[in-house]
């Protein structure tokens, strides 16, 4: 299970753009923090802790405010549109013992056998929603590969999920395909193409002969009767 990364955080006396640009000259990102019921409160979160909590992959993250440990889920961050810099970051606070609904990304495991035959694996869906406490947030979930022979998929409801954790996201969603190359492929329908090319072919020449057979006869015929008419 997860591991919370903890945020240093405090509490934003100024609001505004001008506030906000001050704020970032400090190595700081704006933030705000909701709950339902609960007036936002403003925050501002060191930069360098946050880049670091992000890299981890995980959404929830534990902050202290006004002397309050909580958790907090990451809603959404807002990046500059050219340095890619996070400019401001919105948290929802959840509770220890409350379900939340989030992404987790997902780990395909093993080597299939169609991939040992020379097929080629993708992976078509790279996380799902799940439900569950903030304690049992997996960092990542498993689908195991190893039995997927070749132009075979594997599903949602394929996933390995924990005894606590809820799939919301669709069971019938395609989530790992193994599948022949696809040079592969085209060379099989070429040569498919071919037999019956050649069939065709060989089709065409029996045609041409018995025409050319029929043509003899007759030129036969009518040499045999002029023979006759002249007799």
């Amino acid at each position: 299970m997860s591991k919370f990364e903890k945020l240093n955080v405090d509490i934003r006396k100024e609001h505004g753009t001008s506030a906000s640009r001050r704020i970032r000259l400090q190595n700081k990102v704006p933030a705000v923090v909701y709950h339902s019921g609960v007036e936002a409160t403003p925050l501002s979160v060191d930069k360098i802790s946050l880049n670091k909590a992000l890299r981890t992959g995980q959404m929830i993250f534990e902050v202290n405010v006004e002397d309050k440990n909580q958790f907090v889920l990451v809603k959404e961050i807002q990046y500059h549109p050219v340095t890619d810099e996070i400019m401001h970051i919105d948290f929802q606070k959840v509770k220890e013992d409350e379900k939340i609904s989030l992404e987790v990304s997902i780990r395909s495991v093993g080597e299939s056998q169609g991939v040992k035959l020379g097929g080629l694996l993708t992976q078509m869906l790279n996380s799902v929603t799940v439900k569950c406490r903030p304690a049992e947030i997996p960092e990542f979930l498993e689908i195991d590969v190893t039995e997927m022979e070749m132009n075979t998929n594997l599903f949602v409801k394929d996933i390995t999920l924990p005894s606590d954790v809820e799939m919301i996201t669709a069971e019938d969603i395609a989530v790992v395909s193994v599948q022949e190359p696809k040079q592969e492929a085209e060379e099989s329908a070429d040569s498919m193409d071919d037999i019956d090319s050649d069939t065709e072919d060989a089709d065409s020449e029996g045609s041409s002969a018995d025409s050319d057979e029929n043509t003899s006869k007759e030129n036969t015929e009518e040499s045999s009767d002029k023979s006759g008419e002249e007799g």
